[in-house]
């Protein structure tokens, strides 16, 4: 292609620019060749205008380049903010993620590589099915017993779960004495148990049910008579009684076991029965005939150390077993031990050797230090082991229970301040003083974000027994104001009669679920919302709100309140009791037992059983007259 001539070139460029921009060409644009490109003179990047297709701006030159700076100054503040920002989340975010990973998470293995930061515990988070946990029974029940596990956590167990199979046969143990468990099982009794399944509780949300089991057939699914040394720790239920002894069956049908009666405890006064669980040492095997036979002395079951085992695997560790243990490292709430060799568990600070271990408690346990200790729970997914240095349940016994929930003491000296976490207690309880530990969060009705600058150790503070931890033997305490006020603080409190304030927390078809200021919750039925017949809850049952309700019964730890004026309103009129009095006297409705007339009245009313007078009796005529027909009908 030829270059174009400079004749065109000079006519190109001849116009003005303004022509250009004002008047621009209505026909399409068409490059001309390489030659137009390189004539054009070239422009500074400053004297490219911000706006080349629209008018000429108003600004100078200087206010434009101010303007300019003004904007990039804003933007690059902005642009520092929010990455600062995004810093700081991600820190707070990774930091919040790993404590709770660590504080929640189970670790096993061996002690090579990264040390975790804190010790195994168990939570609802991480409990699973499968897992080994050492307990001790709270509570025996007709049809289940309450287990107290590691970390204040509570465990159910069914009766069919908790006999052996040779007394529970479908019908048979419904049609048996009521007073089954009872009689196998006593409030304070230490045993193994495994985790059967986990329910979600329907009317708490965010609570689990966890289900144990105590048969054997679970806890020695790998043991067998080839691994049974003499010294070992077993657990066996008692088949049957002999002139000489006892027959014991360990879960498994490939072997049994003896126990003599010489070598029961002449110090102990309990009564074996069948199907009792009983705990003893191996003296001796008959490997021919398949029979081990045991001790059930307690002194010698307490003192007994299972031995290193060639080949032992994390299946044949049973909760409760004694080994001799050795400090590794110390972690941030609490240690790391080694045992039996190839095993590594953890112990949290309350599993320590001391009861009220002090701020500088990681002195008393150097490296290669030498201890007892009990496996507490075992995790055979993650292979982790937690363990106790606790004296008593080294002991092989329970920790004393020497308080009730609810008691309150002035004289509690505070021991440890856990930044963030708690505070550590000593309670004077007699004989001996009793553990607690209160959380930061009921440390005070405001939040306290620095617990050093409002508690000192050994200041003396005024507490309230909110919970006790069994197996731990520990308390766990509240010092805000608001609980020390009410008079209901515990199911034990609750008295049919009593007139309470109560917040409602949840409102449903059925009713409303209110709660005391101590934290016990109580239903209020749909019917006794209202005086009159209601299809739904009222308006004033909304969550927050707090109202005036009258106790009705308490059966299981379930309250029932009433909500109807006629049953909880007051009055101080004499002449109005002594014309109800007169009223119940003649009432052909509330005198058709008399027998009945005195429970109803101490049932709603709060009157006495054996005395009616007229200084307790807290309703009107007209009001009891609306309620006959319900009173009535419950009688």
């Amino acid at each position: 292609m030829a270059p174009p001539s400079k004749k065109s070139q000079s006519k190109k460029f001849s116009k003005p620019a303004s022509m250009n921009v004002q008047n621009p060409s209505k026909r399409p644009f068409k490059a001309k060749g390489k030659g137009d490109v390189s004539a054009m003179p070239l422009q500074l990047e400053d004297e490219v205008p911000d706006f080349p297709r629209g008018g000429g701006s108003s600004l100078s030159r200087e206010e434009l380049d101010e303007v300019r700076a003004e904007v990039d100054a804003e933007f690059e503040a902005e642009e520092r903010l929010l990455k600062k920002k995004g810093k700081k989340q991600n820190k707070v975010q990774r930091s919040s993620q790993s404590t709770e990973d660590d504080l929640g998470s189970l670790f096993g293995g061996g002690i090579n590589g990264k040390l975790p930061r804190f010790a195994n515990r168990i939570t609802l988070k991480n409990i699973s099915p499968g897992m080994k946990l050492w307990g001790v029974v709270s509570e025996v029940n007709e049809k289940d017993i309450v287990v107290s596990l590691p970390g204040g956590l509570r465990g159910l167990v069914r009766a069919s779960e908790a006999v052996p199979p040779f007394v529970e046969d479908g019908a048979k143990l419904s049609e048996m004495n009521t007073n089954l468990l009872s009689s196998v099982y006593h409030v304070g009794q230490l045993v193994s148990c495994i985790v059967l399944h986990l329910d979600d509780d329907k009317k708490e949300t965010g609570k689990r049910k966890i289900w144990l089991s105590l048969r054997l057939a679970l806890l020695h699914k790998s043991l067998t008579l080839d691994v049974i040394q003499e010294g070992m720790i077993l657990s066996a239920y008692v088949k049957s009684m002999e002139d000489h002894g006892y027959i014991l069956h360990f879960g498994l049908p490939s072997f049994s076991g003896f126990m003599p009666k010489d070598n029961q405890s002449a110090n102990v006064e309990v009564k074996i029965r069948s199907g009792q669980l009983v705990q003893g040492v191996v003296k001796s095997i008959d490997r021919t005939r398949k029979v081990v036979y045991l001790s059930s002395d307690p002194d010698v079951v307490s003192k007994c150390v299972t031995k290193d085992l060639k080949g032992i695997s994390i299946d044949l560790l049973v909760p409760g077993m004694m080994v001799n243990a050795s400090v590794r490292s110390i972690l941030d709430n609490g240690i790391m031990l080694s045992f039996l060799t190839y095993f590594t568990g953890t112990a949290d600070m309350f599993n320590l050797q001391q009861t009220f271990p002090s701020s500088s408690w990681k002195i008393d346990y150097p490296q290669n230090k030498k201890v007892n200790a009990r496996i507490l729970f075992i995790d055979p997914s993650t292979r982790a082991v937690g363990l106790t240095l606790n004296s008593h349940l080294v002991h092989n016994k329970a920790p004393p229970a020497l308080i009730k929930v609810g008691d309150i003491f002035d004289q509690s000296k505070v021991i440890r301040i856990d930044r963030g976490l708690g505070l550590l207690l000593e309670i004077p309880s007699s004989p001996v003083p009793t553990p607690a530990y209160v959380n930061v969060s009921d440390v005070a009705d405001k939040e306290v974000k620095k617990l050093e600058k409002s508690f000192k150790e050994g200041k003396v503070v005024r507490v309230r027994v909110l919970g006790f931890r069994h197996l731990e033997g520990l308390a766990t305490g509240v010092l805000k104001t608001s609980a020390f006020e009410g008079s209901v603080f515990t199911h034990s409190d609750v008295k049919p009669g009593m007139v309470v304030k109560a917040k409602v927390i949840a409102v449903d078809s059925f009713g409303a679920i209110v709660q005391f200021s101590s934290g016990v919750k109580a239903l209020c039925p749909l019917r006794h919302m209202s005086e009159f017949e209601i299809v739904k809850p009222r308006k004033k049952f909304q969550a927050g709100a707090e109202l005036v309700f009258r106790i009705l019964g308490c059966k299981s730890k379930r309250i029932t309140v009433t909500h109807k004026k006629t049953l909880y309103g007051a009055v101080n009129d004499a002449a109005a009791k002594r014309s109800l009095l007169r009223y119940l006297k003649r009432s052909d409705k509330m005198s058709l037992a008399k027998d009945k007339m005195s429970p109803i009245m101490q049932l709603f009313f709060g009157v006495p059983k054996d005395v009616m007078m007229e200084s307790q009796l807290q309703i009107t005529l007209s009001k009891l007259i609306v309620c006959l027909p319900f009173l009535a009908g419950l009688s």
